[in-house]
């Protein structure tokens, strides 16, 4: 069978293989034609109506459809390895410096926050409060100035 494969960058690759091979005869197949540099079988993963290919499991399994086609993602193992070292160092040093920040950042952002937002809220019930009192007061005045 013809399998049609597509790699993210848009380029195409036709293999013929045997449905009854398994997965990874397949990535050796592309490995030979696109070279062990660009195309290493460990660093492909091949994907197929959503789903990843495993590489013990017969092509003929996945059922594909000649018209369709195989996206080959390839991971490179050099990066993939220059990228555990540091990310083993970087939590280190991110825990010490965040601890340091989270500890000098929310202390006094929250201290402004609350004493802002309580003064509006104390300084509007007066004001209802006094007018009140000044329209009784002003009514009282007005009521005693015409009985005396």
């Amino acid at each position: 069978m013809q399998i049609t494969l597509k790699t993210l960058q848009q380029q195409t690759i036709q293999i013929d293989i045997d449905p009854d091979q398994t997965v990874k005869a397949l990535k050796e197949k592309i490995e030979a034609e696109r070279g062990k540099d660009n195309f290493p079988v460990s660093g492909q993963k091949l994907i197929y109506a959503g789903k990843i290919l495993q590489d013990d499991t017969p092509i003929k399994d996945y059922k594909i459809d000649e018209k369709n086609f195989v996206v080959v993602m390839v991971s490179k193992a050099k990066s993939a390895t220059a990228t555990s070292t540091p990310s083993s160092e970087a939590p280190k040093a991110p825990v010490q410096d965040s601890g340091s920040s989270s500890s000098a950042g929310p202390a006094p952002a929250a201290i402004p926050i609350p004493p802002e937002e309580p003064t509006p809220t104390v300084a509007e019930p007066p004001a209802p409060a006094s007018s009140d009192r000044s329209v009784a007061v002003q009514g009282g005045d007005a009521s005693s100035a015409l009985g005396e």
